[in-house]
């Protein structure tokens, strides 16, 4: 299992980095043109990676077409719009941070999903964890809980982290029928171009020249964050199973605060510090391999 945990880790730590990029980026495009130029991209390369290995295999049988417009959908429409708009709201730091709950969240709708009963052990981990989100996002302020006045930016990259959960599911499925890679491009093609058409009705498609720094953030996305990455995190999916990928991601919030602290200068104060600590404590115990259901 090494070199799946090592494609595992390797893809977290990317992301862990993406944020950086994606605030570069969206001070000039916008979150649906990210998106879907971005997509486009690793659409057209995966294609010829793809039919070369396969030949007509790349085609997926008609049973999952669903699943695929569905992941489509949860895993790039709705997951990247929400953090890329998400990140022109908040820090680095508590996007990577808030992105690190995706263990619990994919725990807890196991439950809902396919009738996962979960441990109490798993439940304790899944309260700690929200709890640390619901410290970063209120930065400690029980006003801002009473009154429920979050910042929109960390409610944003939150609702991206259900959606990539609920992807997540519908992955696992459809890589049953083809491959991580085939999977990869359609879910990628299906989602870049349902963001397309969202994006030409909202008015929100705006393509323009970028500068260096952005241009060298979007070749980041597009080949580490997007084709390379999303193919090593969909093998790990396959090989061992949604929660255990979902482990790695602890070290995207390592790597995001250490990113944003040094880039941005983000405050990595008590409060992002406690919080960090909780939804760490809460994947540890809602993911580790001693749980067992009741």
């Amino acid at each position: 299992m090494f070199k799946t945990y090592f494609m595992l880790a390797f893809a977290s730590a990317v992301w862990g980095f993406q944020p950086v990029c994606v605030k570069w980026l969206v001070s000039e495009w916008t979150p649906v043109t990210l998106t879907v130029v971005r997509y486009a991209f690793i659409s057209f390369c995966l294609f010829f990676i793809v039919y070369l290995r396969e030949g007509k295999n790349i085609l997926p049988p008609k049973a999952i077409w669903g699943r695929l417009i569905l992941m489509g959908f949860f895993g790039v429409l709705v997951n990247n719009v929400l953090q890329f708009a998400g990140l022109q709201y908040t820090t680095v730091t508590n996007c990577t941070l808030i992105s690190a709950t995706a263990p619990a969240v994919t725990a807890l709708l196991a439950v809902f999903l396919i009738r996962e009963r979960l441990s109490v052990i798993k439940w304790i981990g899944i309260f700690f964890s929200f709890a640390g989100v619901l410290a970063i996002v209120s930065n400690g302020s029980m006003e801002l809980i009473r009154q429920i006045d979050f910042n929109i930016g960390d409610i944003l990259c939150f609702a991206s982290q259900v959606s990539w959960a609920v992807y997540c599911f519908i992955s696992l499925k459809v890589m049953k029928y083809i491959s991580a890679a085939a999977t990869t491009f359609w879910f990628g093609l299906i989602g870049g171009f349902m963001t397309c058409l969202y994006g030409i009705v909202s008015g929100t498609l705006q393509v323009t020249p970028l500068s260096p720094v952005a241009l060298g953030s979007f070749a980041y996305m597009v080949f580490l964050g997007g084709l390379i990455s999303l193919y090593f995190y969909n093998i790990g999916v396959k090989m061992a199973g949604p929660s255990i990928s979902a482990i790695f991601l602890n070290i995207m919030p390592v790597v995001g605060m250490v990113s944003g602290a040094a880039l941005f200068n983000d405050q990595i104060g008590p409060i992002q510090l406690v919080g960090a600590a909780a939804i760490i404590i809460g994947v540890f115990l809602t993911t580790h391999h001693w749980n067992r259901a009741e």
